[in-house]
């Protein structure tokens, strides 16, 4: 323990007064003095009885003398051996040093004054348990500072360095083709000295989480002392106590977050990582288009099938805690390169194919959903029937589309001349745009796919508007499909 902890001070007296008479010397001295005087006989045995009683009686005086003990001023009990308590404090700061494995010092000013007082009884197991129980334990610690903001305690000088390649490593990616350029904290992270309770100093891997979650040290044992504030040391050091930096902790993500250029979230540091990253794309073909006035305007022909090509990148990533900030190629090499697709295209008006008479779509029959007929607000009928049945072309024609909608499900759309049909909710359709079909030929499988409340054909009649093409879905008007069956 370093000096000063400690003051012993004579009876009748406090601190810093001078030392005690040596009663010892004076004795000497007397002595010394009786074979001066070479005294014989009776003069002699007075002489002794005197001083045998003298002595007694500075025995008897002396024996109720005993040592006060102060902890910062206040009287927590009495001991006759001022050394035993010196003992007990060196002993407890010891096994504290090895249980915290760092060096512990008493935060508070033992005196132990000598006095004056008979009858008195000392209870030195008091005393240590009183000390044991409140006496504060502190120790020599460095205050890890972010862009000057107190955070938490550290150890020693050394777990800054590895506070910083542990923040640069955990957000260092692990994927292949990546290689580390460049790492480095936005923030300025610092130490101080300070003088803390062992309880609140962090080891870098705590001092981590702690960055990445901004949450609060946590005491479990013994607390620290609470009027740290104001207290002087002799060294420049800080003395916190837990309020101290519990309030530091949560006001470094608040104060960051206000200066300018911080994006306003819980993150106290911010790690850009640049990277260097080598990837491979695709290299989307491109198409041509040729034109055949032979074939009608739906329908197409590949001559030649496109084929992907594959290139190989190099960029270099900024990423600021994980997140990509900003991207740039450096380089860029051509591994494979695409092959055009050519596609031939009619460019003849479909012909007009319709009778203008229907058969029954669904093939096995089937009656209109009540309810479900055609009117202002449903453009078709619905034709109850089991999934699996065959669905019919009502009249020949040509197939405009063939494909999926998001409330139609499946559906195929027909182009007949003067009139369109559409057939939706099929669990499957067979046949493709640019198909030209006959009446009653199966066109597609009844199903429930699309917005459906079950499996049924929903068929449709629209009347061309005279363009003789299907851009849009609202753009022919619909008509009662009733109206074109065969009686």
């Amino acid at each position: 323990m370093k000096p000063g902890f400690f003051h012993i001070v004579p009876a009748g007296k406090r601190p810093n007064i001078k030392k005690p008479i040596q009663y010892k010397q004076k004795l000497k001295k007397i002595k010394a003095w009786l074979s001066a005087k070479k005294m014989r006989g009776p003069y002699y045995i007075i002489a002794a009885a005197l001083t045998v009683t003298t002595l007694l009686g500075l025995h008897s005086y002396m024996s109720n003398y005993v040592y006060v003990v102060l902890l910062n001023d206040h009287e927590i009990g009495i001991v006759n051996d001022a050394d035993e308590v010196e003992k007990f404090v060196a002993d407890l700061t010891g096994r504290c040093s090895d249980l915290y494995d760092m060096r512990i010092e008493p935060g508070q000013t033992i005196a132990l004054v000598k006095e004056y007082r008979p009858g008195s009884i000392a209870d030195p197991e008091k005393v240590a348990n009183t000390i044991r129980q409140q006496l504060t334990l502190l120790t020599d610690a460095y205050m890890l500072t972010v862009d000057g903001t107190p955070f938490v305690p550290v150890i020693s000088e050394g777990e800054l360095a590895t506070v910083i390649d542990l923040l640069k490593v955990s957000y260092n990616s692990r994927d292949s083709g990546v290689k580390v350029l460049d790492a480095y904290i936005i923030e300025d992270l610092n130490l101080e000295a300070c003088v803390v309770s062992p309880d609140t100093v962090h080891s870098a891997e705590e001092v981590v989480s702690l960055l990445f979650e901004v949450s609060r040290p946590q005491t479990s044992q013994a607390s620290l002392i609470s009027d740290a504030a104001g207290r002087s040391l002799l060294d420049s050091r800080q003395l916190y106590s837990y309020e101290n930096i519990a309030s530091h902790t949560d006001m470094t993500a608040e104060i960051l977050s206000e200066k300018e250029g911080y994006p306003s979230n819980n993150t106290i540091v911010h790690v850009n990582i640049m990277e260097e990253v080598t990837v491979s794309e695709i290299i989307p073909f491109a198409v041509e288009y040729e034109y055949d006035d032979e074939m009608w305007v739906v329908q197409k022909e590949i001559t030649v099938l496109g084929e992907e090509g594959k290139k190989e990148l190099v960029y270099h990533i900024i990423r600021e805690n994980g997140v990509e900030i900003e991207r740039s190629k450096v380089n860029e090499v051509i591994l494979e390169h695409p092959v055009t697709q050519v596609e031939l295209h009619g460019v003849v008006k479909v012909p007009s194919m319709g009778t203008g008479q229907f058969i029954w779509p669904v093939e096995t029959g089937g009656e209109v959903t009540p309810g479900r007929g055609f009117n202002s607000w449903h453009t078709g009928i619905d034709i109850g029937g089991n999934s699996g049945i065959n669905i019919l072309a009502a009249d020949s024609g040509v197939v405009w589309f063939s494909g999926y909608g998001g409330s139609q499900g499946n559906y195929l759309i027909i182009y007949h001349g003067p009139y369109w049909t559409l057939y939706l909710h099929n669990s499957e359709n067979l046949v493709s745009k640019g198909d030209e079909v006959v009446q009653g030929e199966i066109i597609a499988i009844l199903g429930s796919t699309g917005r459906s409340s079950g499996p049924h054909l929903h068929f449709e009649v629209r009347l061309d508007d005279g363009s003789g093409e299907w851009h849009a879905y609202y753009q022919h008007i619909p008509v009662d499909p009733l109206q074109y069956f065969i009686p």
